[in-house]
């Protein structure tokens, strides 16, 4: 059996499934099972966590801060609209805004707002 892998810049491609209204989504927002396999490795790669579990923490240097949040219209949809949350795109699942990791990136969050011109590795 062949597995093929597609990145982009380094970074693998989002593997996407369609939610109940037919959107196009990153499968670990549909999939609790993938997004938990995915939060697990950036917790295991990164250091995701949250700011009171005692590790060296930035307050200005939140999920909700780093370039590779994104919160755009279309996977806030897939995500149920719920504010705190964002979709890394770094490590492929839903994160909630207040928590950080050692891969923190500055110049996010990614929303609608944006050219993607900050945010072309992502």
């Amino acid at each position: 059996m062949i597995n093929l892998v597609i990145s982009l810049g380094g970074m693998e491609v989002d593997k996407m499934d369609k939610d109940e209204e037919g959107n196009n989504c990153p499968l670990a927002t549909q999939d609790p099972e993938v997004n938990a396999k995915n939060k697990e490795k950036a917790i295991e790669e990164a250091n995701y966590r949250e700011p009171n579990t005692g590790s060296a923490f930035v307050l200005s240097e939140t999920c909700g801060s780093c370039a590779a949040f994104n919160q755009t219209h279309e996977i806030m949809e897939c995500m149920g609209n719920n504010p705190h949350l964002g979709y890394c795109q770094m490590y492929k699942f839903m994160c909630h805004e207040e928590n950080t990791c050692d891969s923190w990136a500055e110049g996010g969050p990614i929303t609608d707002a944006d050219d993607g011109s900050e945010h072309d590795l992502l």
